[in-house]
């Protein structure tokens, strides 16, 4: 049986696509790695500060009430964090909702070269089959 190089594509296409699918949905990953990974690129565009990066992670409800500009100036300018690292993350998977504990050591200004060690929870909601982080 010979393929043209057109329909040689979209086998391959439709063969890439499968893969990448349902290795999105490998069994073996579990909530809290998903929760982990998604706080990790939230804090990674956050300690750009990158708003529009960050904004993503915000749940549609959210974005419903507030645009990228107002996120910007309620969460404005580059956290003082050295160092973040995530504790544990604890979820109530029938309430749809899990918390991230998370440790900064932070550099006040007013304390050049001491780091003070802050512990933080983080809530993520599921909304649409998805997990985001949940701010007011």
């Amino acid at each position: 049986m010979k393929f043209s190089s057109t329909k040689l594509s979209s086998l391959l296409f439709v063969a890439v696509s499968a893969t990448i699918v349902g290795c999105a949905q490998m069994p073996g990953r579990s909530t809290e790695d998903v929760i982990t990974q998604r706080s990790n690129a939230f804090w990674d565009a956050r300690m750009k500060n990158n708003a529009a990066e960050a904004y993503k992670f915000t749940p549609p409800s959210y974005r419903q009430l507030k645009d990228v500009e107002r996120f910007r100036t309620d969460y404005a300018g580059i956290p003082m964090v050295d160092k973040r690292e995530v504790v544990s993350v604890i979820c109530e998977e029938a309430d749809g909702r899990c918390v991230l504990k998370q440790k900064f050591d932070v550099e006040p200004p007013m304390m050049r070269g001491t780091k003070v060690p802050v512990y933080s929870d983080e809530v993520w909601i599921r909304e649409d089959g998805q997990w985001w982080i949940f701010k007011k």
